[in-house]
């Protein structure tokens, strides 16, 4: 149909609403079309949202905070930082490759639903100093903590937990050729980054993500994970991992912190012998010289005891038996719960790297610069579910694939 036709059945339609309505019927029809537009929209397949309409929603305040180190006066100023904390939120949100591509995309109405009302459009330099230099991208990490600190707060008090329980994995991140910070990496054949993260298993929320070497053992972030999950507030039950993080130290720690560590069984794993119950006993009997030493302790004492003795291969072995044991006795079981975490893992790490700046084409090279496409990934996520939370959307709460 012809351009004009069309633009000629819309004027017969709008003409035929204003001559079935009186003008109090018009006038309590337009308030209508407006409340409309200010409500919060959930993006969806039917009706995706504009990025700066969705983070225009977000209520920065209990944000501020993370913003003392930098400005020595920051209690008597922090109201011009909410607009600035939106856009930061829109810039993330909307997947701009850089600043200066965030800032031209808005036009001055644009800015004052975001709040920048009374002032104009700020100054490409006032959001440039605010995000790069106030924040930097070494602190989006604290950034991406306080926004998990609210979240846990809110969805408590809708009788919805975070953190039970956990999947933990990393994936390998491409570098530009020619990247001198890059390393090359015989196992996946490419040089590059690696980004670990924990996985809320059933809001599908990164509770925790550590940017690493290539080269790097991920076994290393399990113990610094768990305890961002108790700095958050978080109470785990249960974590499953592959066997990379099964090493006998983050067993023992696991398991003596009441979380379950689930993980696959290696082929040529064989049971720790000395870690038998008779062996434990025996082992602890060598220390009836020292001054903490107690008599006929129970076995979970002698085990927190020879950990703290540093005695992690036998007291990481004993749990490793009984998940053997349990691996045979339950094959299908063990196998099914392993099997769920490669699968949400390789899920949640393919659908960030799609709609996130964390994709295999970076536009430059360098650690910094892999931070800051960890950091704004990580970040859009969580930013995402806190706009969402905050005005009642409790359901796919990381999604940010309608957000255009």
């Amino acid at each position: 149909m012809p351009e004009t036709d069309i633009e000629r059945k819309i004027e017969k339609y709008w003409g035929r609403i204003e001559r079935q309505l009186n003008l109090g019927d018009e006038e309590e029809f337009q308030q209508m079309l407006q409340e409309i537009e200010e409500q919060f929209m959930d993006p969806t397949k039917e009706h995706p949202v504009k990025a700066v309409d969705f983070a225009r929603w977000l209520n920065p305040e209990p944000l501020l905070d993370v913003l003392k180190p930098s400005y020595p006066y920051c209690r008597h100023i922090k109201k011009r930082f909410k607009p600035r904390m939106r856009f930061f939120a829109y810039m993330l949100i909307s997947k701009k490759k850089n600043l200066r591509s965030a800032y031209n995309s808005l036009t001055e109405k644009e800015y004052e639903l975001l709040g920048f009302t009374g002032v104009g459009k700020p100054t490409y330099e006032l959001l440039r100093e605010f995000i790069y230099e106030r924040i930097g991208v070494e602190r989006f990490s604290e950034v991406f903590e306080q926004i998990l600190k609210e979240l846990v707060f809110l969805l408590r008090r809708k009788n919805i937990s975070l953190g039970k329980h956990v999947f933990q994995d990393a994936t390998d991140i491409h570098s530009l050729k020619h990247d001198p910070e890059a390393k090359y990496s015989g196992y996946y054949k490419h040089s590059g980054y690696k980004l670990d993260v924990t996985l809320d298993a059933e809001h599908d929320m990164p509770l925790c993500y550590t940017p690493m070497e290539i080269t790097c053992d991920e076994g290393q972030n399990l113990v610094p994970s768990q305890k961002q999950l108790v700095d958050l507030g978080l109470q785990e039950e249960e974590r499953v991992v592959d066997d990379k993080y099964a090493t006998f130290p983050n067993i023992a720690f696991c398991e003596l912190n009441k979380v379950s560590l689930f993980y696959k069984i290696a082929k040529h794993w064989v049971v720790t012998k000395k870690s038998s119950l008779k062996k434990l006993k025996q082992l602890y009997q060598k220390y009836h010289q020292e001054d903490d030493f107690v008599i006929n302790p129970s076995l979970d004492f002698i085990l927190r005891y020879l950990y703290k003795k540093g005695e992690y291969e036998t007291v990481g072995g004993y749990f490793r038996n009984q998940r053997m044991t349990e691996s045979k006795e339950k094959p299908k079981d063990y196998k099914e719960k392993c099997n769920k975490r490669g699968a949400r893992m390789e899920g949640f790490f393919g659908r960030v790297k799609n709609t996130t700046l964390l994709d295999d084409r970076p536009m430059k090279r360098g650690w910094k610069r892999f931070l800051f496409r960890v950091g704004t990934s990580m970040l859009s996520l969580v930013f995402a579910a806190l706009v969402r939370v905050q005005n009642g959307v409790t359901s796919h709460l990381t999604n940010v694939i309608y957000i255009t």
